[in-house]
């Protein structure tokens, strides 16, 4: 398994050197433009940009620093973001099905109820980030690398992964129906209260501690005495 610091760190300049740099208003300004015209936008450093509720469908973002930026309710379908980092911004309730994760960086952000639902992501790292009830369900994940956040009640039902790398990620109460975990390394994360196929089918080959195991073998019904 690849570590969080392996994953492979996006193209934008961290410290948005050498970006087009766009606050507020004038950010959202033209973030919506982008939307409603479906032009790429490449190359921008946007601030505070509050898009909450707009119809964004098809935004397509690419070497762009993202931070402060929300995005609450939004309508973000088809949503493409490849080489960007989002830090501090909020996805929370935002409809981003169906979309496209390309070497991104999530740090600190909020995306409760988020639906990601049948998303494509590629060398994603999401740290520190609130994600709880998140929709993954039918999305497909390679080298994704999450750590310390939040997937409380989430819907991981279908999900399909590769070298994914899980640290101290609270997956308790999360829907993993259909979600075959083989091989992942679950020994740091929240498990209670997970909804699962028959017999748990889709924890056989996960890698889990003690403490863990007993708490699935609750799950499964078994008196531990």
């Amino acid at each position: 398994m690849e570590a969080v610091s392996q994953s492979r760190p996006p193209l934008v300049p961290a410290d948005g050197a050498g970006l087009d740099r766009l606050e507020g208003p004038e950010a959202a300004a033209r973030l919506y433009a982008l939307a409603q015209n479906q032009e790429p936008g490449a190359g921008l450093w946007l601030r505070g940009a509050d898009l909450s509720g707009e119809d964004l469908e098809g935004l397509d973002l690419s070497r762009c620093l993202l931070e402060g930026c929300r995005f609450t309710g939004a309508g973000l379908r088809h949503l493409s973001l490849a080489d960007c980092i989002l830090n501090r911004c909020d996805l929370s309730g935002a409809q981003a099905y169906d979309g496209s994760l390309l070497r991104c960086r999530w740090q600190g952000t909020k995306a409760l109820g988020c639906s990601l639902a049948g998303v494509r992501a590629r060398d994603w790292a999401a740290a520190d980030c609130r994600l709880d009830a998140l929709r993954l369900d039918d999305a497909g994940l390679e080298r994704v690398c999450l750590a310390r956040c939040t997937l409380a009640g989430a819907n991981l039902s279908g999900l399909r992964w590769k070298q994914l790398t899980l640290s101290e990620v609270d997956l308790s109460g999360a829907n993993i129906t259909g979600c075959a975990l083989r091989g992942l390394d679950l020994r740091s994360c929240r498990l209670e209260g997970l909804t699962a196929g028959p017999a748990l089918r889709e924890l056989r080959g996960a890698i889990v501690d003690p403490i863990q195991a007993a708490e699935l073998a609750r799950l499964l019904g078994l008196d531990i005495r």
